[in-house]
Order: structure tokens, then sequence, then C-alpha cells
């Protein structure tokens, strides 16, 4: 399959529930530092220890567990591992791919704090995002 081209990870990136208040200019400069990665069949993609990157997926599916318990099936679209593009702590979570694999978004952390250095508007709109979702928290 193909590598995608910038529109189709613009496209793909508009799915992420922290990126969703970003213009499509933004998105094209968040794709930039999206990288396209295969993992083949019950593969790991976290492994309960210290994250660096999010990953979107593309095709396939990977399975999130806690110890042996299945949590979600991610498939198309859905992101997984989010938090460690903020918080540097293992997770007590593991993602392995499912029986067909899985084409994936990467996004690692310290391109993506490169990219957050020389944004503010992308940088403004993430936070105003996370500080709406802390909101909700508490008002529930």
């Amino acid at each position: 399959m193909p590598e995608l081209n910038l529109i189709e990870k613009v496209i793909a990136l508009e799915a992420v529930d922290l990126l969703r208040n970003l213009t499509p200019d933004q998105l094209a400069r968040v794709a930039t530092i999206a990288r396209e990665l295969s993992v083949a069949p019950g593969d790991s993609v976290i492994d309960g220890k210290q994250q660096e990157s999010l990953y979107v997926v593309l095709d396939g599916s990977v399975d999130i567990l806690r110890g042996s318990d299945l949590l979600h099936t991610a498939t198309q679209n859905e992101v997984i591992g989010a938090w460690s593009l903020f918080d540097p702590e293992p997770m007590s979570l593991t993602a392995r791919t499912g029986k067909s694999g899985a084409r994936l978004l990467r996004i690692q952390r310290d391109d993506f704090y490169d990219l957050l250095s020389d944004n503010m508007e992308i940088t403004a709109s993430i936070f105003a995002t996370l500080v709406k979702r802390f909101r909700k928290l508490v008002e529930q």
C-alpha cells in the first residue's frame, strides 16, 4: 500500500480529538511530523514502559490490554497513546496489533514539542481543548 500523502494524513489527523479545533493549515503542519508505520500481527505498539508517541490507526486493529484483560480494540481513525505527548510516566497498559496487523500514523513527543514551540496558535488551541476536557470532568 502506498504511503499517505499530506492531504491523506490531514484527513486522518482530523479524527484526533486533541487536534479537533485546529485549522486545515495547522493540521497540515502536524501532518508533516506524522510518520506512517506498519506493524506486523501480534506485535507490540505500547508495552507498558515509557511511551513517547501518539498513534492514529489507519488500517487494521490494535488491542488495548491491562494485563490479560482486553479493554478496547482500536480501529480505523482511533487514537492510542495520546497521553504520552504530555506525560512521560509509564502507563500500565499494553497495546498489540490484531490478527491482520496495523498501519499507523505516529507522532513522537519531541517532534510534537518542536512543532508547538514554533506554532503558538497550535499550542493555544491544544491547551484550550485540554482545559475544556478538564472543565467537563470537574463539572460532572
